[in-house]
């Protein structure tokens, strides 16, 4: 699955890989998060060939979900050389970075290997990914905050991350609870991690990997 927001990339793209024959089978595009997500859900594509800016908004945010929804392995195709963003990115899990420029035959290559379940990296970034991923990572100033949660709390925020808007009544019933149950727990949630409502603790949540449910 190719996500792109620009229509002469995403042409480019899908004409890349119909030229490698039956090796490649196009499934299905997107142009932002939103369809993003909904035709990884509903295609479930062995690779996701990802843009990091789409429509304004990075799609850093969605990786996550990208890989949980059908087991995918995602590469990222991007002209955005912030060494930190594309690091990010590995960590979130993507299997892969290629940069926009790089040759067709490079970017072909780089899809097969991350089928293959192999790391494919940008050799102009590798030795300054590689630095990165093995500095020790920054304190998340935020690590205070979702340490005051219960492990039945932290389940029900990667229950409501999962849910992705399913009413309360259907994930109370995922975490064997009455629904008033979950939403006096999402009450004391929100005071602890300083949202305001299940939008909030969502993106809160997402940013800050809370995405594992664990019993």
């Amino acid at each position: 699955m190719l996500v792109d927001d620009h229509k002469t990339m995403l042409w480019g793209l899908e004409k890349l890989i119909e030229g490698a024959g039956a090796e490649m089978q196009l499934v299905g595009t997107a142009h932002n998060n939103d369809t993003a997500l909904q035709q990884a859900a509903l295609l479930k594509p062995d690779v996701i060939v990802l843009d990091l800016d789409l429509e304004g908004r990075s799609s850093i945010e969605i990786l996550p979900q990208l890989l949980a929804a059908g087991g995918a392995r995602v590469i990222i195709l991007s002209g955005n050389r912030d060494q930190g963003l594309l690091t990010q990115a590995v960590r979130l899990g993507a299997r892969g970075v290629v940069g926009k420029e790089a040759p067709a035959e490079v970017v072909l290559n780089g899809i097969r290997s991350v089928h293959r379940g192999e790391m494919c990296l940008d050799p102009s970034l590798t030795s300054a990914l590689l630095g990165q991923l093995s500095a020790p990572a920054k304190a998340d100033p935020e690590a205070a905050r979702i340490a005051t949660l219960t492990p039945k709390e932290r389940k029900i925020v990667a229950v409501v991350v999962e849910g992705n808007g399913a009413p309360n009544k259907e994930l109370a019933s995922k975490l064997f609870i009455a629904e008033p149950t979950l939403r006096n727990n999402l009450t004391t949630i929100y005071q602890k991690l300083g949202v305001a409502n299940r939008l909030e603790l969502y993106v809160y949540a997402t940013r800050h990997g809370m995405t594992n449910v664990t019993a």
